[in-house]
């Protein structure tokens, strides 16, 4: 009993293989989320950031913290060490440095520093704009950070082919055991905030968050509002939040509560919108929970490590 808790809570099952592949799959996956939601803002770019848009970027700058860097205070302090530099001007440098940064992390090339560069700029955009950002922001900065922890460079990358460097990962369970313990807590108490209160127990959670964004529905829930459906969706919710940390590391249940989580974020997106959250949490989980166990096709590539 006691080696089947340590089993549990140890993220895998002794003897279990484990490939290095996922490193790959989660520094491509990763940036080319990211490169594809900063370029889904692109429309809207100028009203977001530049002088010309909804609020000014010195306003927006007055109603932050300044933990970290904004572009009218990166603007600032370059202007502090008598490197005078235009706003705006700022602003187009930093709209073209970003997207190659996550240009390079996905090819490889200089893969810790393209990382972090990434980092940077990731949230230098989003502190800019503060005031809209929301949990893809979070969930984003948190990607690139791993990609800056984590060996992403050691895997297929061209840093390999320039330093002629084996692609073996000694210690990559200790980065996947990180990436699935992170998942496991954030589900977790999504699913105790939900359990705490009545609203997701009775369903009413539920039928608030389809009707506030009801525009982007696939199709009308209405006629449901006579039944149980949404207390069951709610309850569902929660007990596949909740249970998390227990089924998704426990080998012969994994692959069904990755489907219920996969098609949890499926009906998110559908119903909700939010096309971009709901893209991300399922890479992160196939990141975590699928592709460390799949077999390299070719033979020659099988790096493997026992756990």
């Amino acid at each position: 009993m006691i080696q089947a808790l340590k089993n549990i809570f140890s993220f895998d099952t002794p003897g279990r293989i484990v490939y290095p592949g996922w490193l790959f799959f989660f520094r491509i996956n990763a940036a080319g989320f990211a490169l594809l939601h900063f370029l889904s803002i692109q429309p809207d770019f100028s009203d977001l950031y530049s002088y010309k848009g909804y609020i000014y970027p010195d306003i927006m700058d007055a109603s932050y913290d300044h933990f970290s860097f904004t572009i009218t205070s990166l603007q600032e302090f370059l202007q502090s060490v008598h490197i005078p530099v235009h706003y705006e001007t700022l602003l187009t440098i930093c709209r073209f440095a970003y997207p190659l940064c996550l240009v390079l992390l996905i090819l490889g090339v200089f893969t810790r520093v393209s990382a972090v560069a990434s980092l940077f700029f990731q949230l230098l955009f989003i502190k800019s704009i503060h005031l809209y950002e929301y949990g893809i922001d979070y969930f984003t900065t948190i990607t690139l950070f791993y990609c800056c922890v984590f060996p992403v460079g050691k895997i297929y990358s061209i840093d390999n082919k320039i330093y002629r460097r084996n692609e073996r990962v000694p210690n990559q369970t200790i980065f996947l055991n990180l990436l699935k313990a992170h998942l496991s807590i954030a589900y977790f108490f999504s699913g105790f905030d939900k359990i705490i209160g009545v609203t997701w127990r009775n369903g009413e959670a539920v039928w608030k968050t389809l009707h506030s964004h009801n525009y982007y529905s696939i199709f009308n829930l209405d006629f449901l509002v006579n039944t149980p459906f949404f207390s069951i969706l709610g309850w569902l919710t929660i007990v596949i939040e909740l249970a998390y940390p227990l089924f998704m590391n426990l080998p012969k249940i994994r692959k069904y509560w990755l489907a219920g989580i996969i098609g949890m974020h499926l009906f998110i997106a559908l119903f909700m919108g939010l096309f971009f959250f709901s893209a991300l949490m399922i890479l992160l989980n196939l990141a975590a929970y699928l592709i460390p166990y799949i077999p390299p096709k070719k033979p020659g590539n099988q790096f493997k490590l026992q756990v």
